[in-house]
């Protein structure tokens, strides 16, 4: 299990510590203790810590207290915990208090008696235990994805051992997010990888679903149990997907979903599957979700083991405008994607690309010009079309650099 704020008071030896506010945040994930002897956090803290104040060192007003729990909350420190006595810090101040449930934030009293030697070796225990058994877990998923061919009867024997639950079906998830540039606040708070693993962390344990998230490049992986391969699968992915909005809504979030699977074996295929599902739906933010069965045609081109034919047959139609990323070339073929995904129709691609038809109309004729096709033969458009597919599945996948 992960260790999250909610946790802490029912670790053995850590019974007295109460939790006074912010219930709320109950499930944030505490990534280590850290016991503040500084006046300010920041240049010590890197997000999830739980942080504790004894007031020995430094003496804490109600302000300084106040202070320090903003300070706790833009730098996604994980809880606060303040230690109570006689001498030192005697009540928690109940406008702190007010503040951290209006903010969501966990905060904890802890009586001096109890040691600080002890709650940090209690602590610190839990979470190197849960990060061993993660590990293993996260080992063993990686080796799935990662295609190492064990026998069935191993994999569901590792998996029992583990403490996973059986699977009768099962969806592979990936996920990627953009920040909007224009939002800085947005884009700082993402620089955190452990908001995003505790965002997507905290929804599957609100699904009872004991899969780990895993990491591909940029991309979030989740192993997804369902019972069929009907519309539910669909509507749970979007679910989902909007839940993440909703927590993070100066951001852009895609997702790819595979096939429905049956057996552990299959669990490389199915990240595969997944993930270019979401190349899809990177390259189409106005549907933010793909399924691998939408790809159509795409998914015969996937299936190609020689990708110089494909990468030749982008040459072919696209030419000049093959593999560019120049900013013109890329405008060019947006262009060119935008008037065959409206039919040829002018004027609903004008509107669609937010120009000018006669705008339109010059691009369309640039176009014609690099890659020596016409634009009113329909094979030569349905050409061009795959010709952008398949260029846009190699770049994606990485197979062509610039």
């Amino acid at each position: 299990m992960t260790i999250r704020c909610a946790d802490i008071p029912k670790l053995p030896g850590l019974e007295s510590i109460r939790f006074r506010a912010g219930l709320q945040g109950a499930s944030r994930i505490v990534r280590w203790p850290y016991i503040a002897e500084n006046e300010s956090i920041s240049p010590w803290i890197k997000g999830g810590e739980l942080v504790f104040v004894t007031g020995i060192n430094l003496l804490r007003s109600e302000s300084s207290l106040c202070a320090l729990l903003h300070e706790c909350i833009d730098h996604q420190v994980a809880g606060l915990v303040i230690l109570t006595g006689d001498e030192y810090i005697k009540t928690i101040p109940k406008s702190l208090l007010n503040l951290a449930n209006q903010m969501n934030f966990p905060v904890f009293e802890q009586p001096y008696a109890l040691k600080m030697v002890t709650v940090t070796e209690v602590i610190s225990n839990a979470i190197v235990q849960d990060n061993l058994i993660g590990q293993s877990i996260h080992m063993f998923l990686t080796r799935l994805m990662n295609g190492y061919a064990d026998a069935p009867e191993l994999i569901h024997l590792r998996s029992q051992q583990l403490g996973l639950s059986q699977l009768n079906c099962f969806s592979a998830i990936a996920l990627s997010t953009s920040v909007c540039q224009e939002d800085d606040a947005a884009l700082s708070r993402l620089q955190q990888p452990h908001l995003l693993e505790q965002l997507i962390s905290d929804l599957l344990q609100r699904r009872d679903n004991p899969w780990p998230v895993l990491v591909c490049e940029s991309d979030f992986i989740l192993l997804w149990p369902c019972e069929n391969a009907g519309a539910e699968r669909l509507d749970e992915a979007e679910q989902i997907l909007l839940r993440l909005k909703h927590s993070l809504p100066h951001s852009r979030i895609f997702m790819g979903l595979s096939s429905v699977h049956k057996e552990l074996t299959q669990f490389g295929a199915a990240v595969e599957q997944a993930r270019q599902a979401l190349r899809f739906a990177q390259q189409h933010p106005e549907r933010s979700i793909f399924l691998h069965e939408q790809l159509g045609v795409c998914r015969l081109f996937a299936a190609i083991p020689q990708r110089h034919l494909l990468a030749d047959f982008c040459q072919e139609n696209l030419r000049e405008l093959c593999f560019a990323r120049d900013p013109n070339a890329q405008k060019l073929k947006a262009t060119l994607s935008a008037f065959l995904n409206h039919a040829g129709h002018l004027q609903e691609t004008a509107e669609a690309l937010g120009i000018h038809r006669n705008t339109l109309n010059n691009r369309l004729k640039q176009i014609e010009r690099l890659t020596h096709c016409s634009l009113a033969d329909a094979f030569q458009r349905l050409n061009l079309q795959n010709a952008l597919l398949i260029e846009q599945m190699l770049f994606q996948n990485h197979t062509i650099t610039d």
